[in-house]
């Protein structure tokens, strides 16, 4: 592979070819395999590379520990001894040197080693590599300045710090100030080195406790910091228990909601636990000066649930929000399936409560990591265009924002309808939501029942699952059928009948799928996370019209809007009565595309049915 390469490389792809060469092959073959210690040492490795007296072939593994002390004292803590065995240190050193590092642009250098570094080291803590396009847009809205103090109170390798001086540097140079603040003593160790790279002072690199502003060295950032960009560790299982820490934190507090105030309120009892990523979203307040700017991501579980609603009323009470993207939900997989938002705001006395948002339905991966799609074709990243249309301008990126509920801020929930484009394949009479249609009894929705694991595979009667709702088709798992005695205890609870509709109204991927009971399928028993929607009035909507209008793109797009996420799991909830639907104008045209629609299902059901049963006669 080495072959191929034009030396020196000016190539950030290039450089990270060589990198991972380099990295698998003394994975493979080197006497070390963890991850953390085989970055460790090929920073090592590199710092000697880019010194400026690494030539020379009489070169040992203690000789370039003794130069890297003397050439960079102020992170000499970093240059314990090898882990790696000398001959492996060695074929590191001449690999590198093959493609002239010391004459290579630093960006490059920083840029490629921290695309391998990233995803190697992260993801154990709750903490996730962030996309880089993800950094570049979330600086870049920030528009970072040359005199700036710039913070990354979680900064693990320093990627948003390194994105925010290669950004102003093209233009001018910078002289402002970079901090990092790092609880792991590896991760901060990382981050020096490759800072080391860009630029031999104007940062620091804190390895501390982020969230213990008592100690002396962060107690003097308070306040005096002009953007913090960040992406802090988040995740059920790392809960913040230590009251020292807790006591010196509002949200660290209980909080409890004042009718009579219409505000949340903060009590004096200290919580036994609270997840990092809200200590760290008020540690970014603190940070700021007055009219400082944060990006942070955060789970979408923050954005959505009433019960943080005081978290909304910190921030509105502290400060403006700016904008807000709603990102996919593969941003981060397939380290977590934790679906994210990213929040920008500034500290301000100005409470204004008017903001934009955008909406990132793709970020270069799919969910299993992959950057090319099965065609080969590169997976489109959303982030590129987002980052280069500011929110403060007027374009089409950029929604402005319309809140309905001050404690229910998923972005694209904020989106007014009359912002989103619907055009439809055939003619409309108007439009009409769910609620309007309850409330004038043309429509009535249920739910269905858990029946508990243990009346699984106790009979031959279908319990219909989320799981089985695939492609406006019920495809039923045998082993998960009922008893008639369980049929019997439901059967009056859901009075299922021919033409029902099910929509998937909560879970992890299918929210929003649907399907129709159709003839052979009445006599089964349907899981609690499926909505039973049944049409009152044909004359208006009938069955197989409502079921059409709820598969297309406009009104699956819709749905989604009305989707918030917990952690990994979705729900539509009572949102669904909001949900609008076209009213379509029932001419020929439309006649003819129902009639169609409603045959091929039918003869699909019938067609499955005969198949079934020809299977089934085989096995009898």
């Amino acid at each position: 592979m080495q072959a191929d390469l034009a030396f020196p490389v000016t190539s950030k792809d290039e450089h990270l070819r060589v990198f991972k060469d380099v990295y698998y092959h003394l994975y493979s073959n080197g006497n070390i395999s963890r991850a953390e210690d085989l970055i460790k040492d090929l920073s090592k490795i590199l710092l000697y590379c880019l010194s400026e007296n690494s030539g020379g072939t009489k070169v040992s593994p203690s000789k370039i520990l003794e130069s890297l002390i003397k050439q960079h004292p102020n992170i000499k803590d970093h240059f314990g001894s090898f882990q790696l065995d000398d001959i492996s240190v060695l074929y590191a050193l001449n690999k590198f040197q093959e493609i002239d590092i010391s004459n290579s642009p630093a960006h490059i250098i920083g840029d490629a080693f921290q695309t391998l570094v990233g995803p190697n080291l992260r993801g154990d803590k709750g903490q996730f590599f962030t996309p880089k396009s993800v950094v570049s847009s979330m600086v870049k809205l920030l528009s970072p300045k040359a005199n700036h103090t710039i913070c990354d109170p979680a900064c693990g390798t320093a990627g948003f710090l390194i994105e925010s001086i290669t950004q102003i540097s093209k233009n001018i140079s910078f002289n402002g100030r970079l901090i990092g603040i790092e609880k792991d003593d590896f991760l901060a160790n990382t981050a020096n080195a490759i800072l080391e790279i860009y630029s031999k002072s104007n940062f620091e690199v804190i390895n501390s406790n982020s969230l213990d502003i008592e100690n002396d060295k962060l107690k003097k950032l308070l306040g005096q910091i002009d953007l913090v960009v960040t992406n802090p560790p988040f995740g059920a299982k790392i809960g913040v228990k230590e009251k020292k820490i807790l006591k010196q934190y509002d949200f660290g507090h209980s909080w409890m909601f004042s009718k009579t105030e219409s505000q949340w309120i903060k009590t004096s009892q200290i919580l036994k636990e609270q997840s990092p990523q809200l200590l760290f979203l008020e540690l970014c307040f603190k940070l700021l000066k007055k009219g400082g700017k944060c990006g942070i991501v955060l789970p979408e579980g923050i954005f959505g649930n009433k019960s943080l609603g005081y978290v909304w009323d910190y921030i509105r009470n502290n400060g403006k929000i700016l904008g807000m993207i709603d990102c996919p939900r593969t941003l981060f997989q397939p380290s977590t399936d934790v679906k994210t938002n990213i929040l920008f705001f500034e500290k301000s006395s100005n409470t204004s409560t008017k903001f934009k948002v955008a909406i990132a339905e793709t970020c270069g991966h799919d969910k299993r990591g992959r950057q090319l799609d099965n065609s080969g074709k590169k997976i489109d990243d959303d982030f590129t265009l987002i980052g280069e249309n500011s929110f403060n301008d007027d374009n089409q990126i950029w929604k402005h924002a319309t809140v309905q509920d001050p404690y229910y801020l998923v972005p694209r929930y904020c989106i007014s309808r009359d912002q989103l484009n619907k055009s439809y394949e055939f003619e409309i009479a108007g439009h009409i939501s769910i609620k309007e249609l309850v409330d004038q009894k043309k429509l009535v929705i249920k739910k269905g029942n858990e029946v508990g694991s243990e009346a699984y595979g106790t009979g031959q009667i279908p319990f219909v699952r989320t799981s089985d709702i695939i492609n406006l088709e019920i495809n039923y798992d045998p082993t998960k059928s009922v008893s008639e005695e369980v049929y019997q205890k439901y059967r009056k609870l859901q009075r299922i009948e021919e033409f029902d509709i099910l929509m998937v109204a909560d879970g992890r991927f299918r929210i929003g799928k649907t399907s129709m009971i159709l003839n052979g399928m009445t006599k089964c028993v349907v899981q609690s996370h499926l909505k039973i929607i049944r049409t009152l009035d044909n004359n208006y909507l009938n069955a197989f019209e409502l079921l059409y209008l709820l598969n297309q793109k406009e009104v699956i797009d819709e749905i989604k809007r009305l989707i918030f996420i917990q952690s990994t799991l979705g729900s539509v909830g009572n949102r669904l009565n909001e949900l609008v639907l076209p009213v379509p104008l029932k001419n020929q045209q439309w006649n003819e595309r129902i009639n169609e629609f409603k045959q091929t299902l039918i003869e699909r059901n019938r067609l499955l049915q005969k198949l079934h049963n020809f299977t089934f006669d085989e096995i009898d």
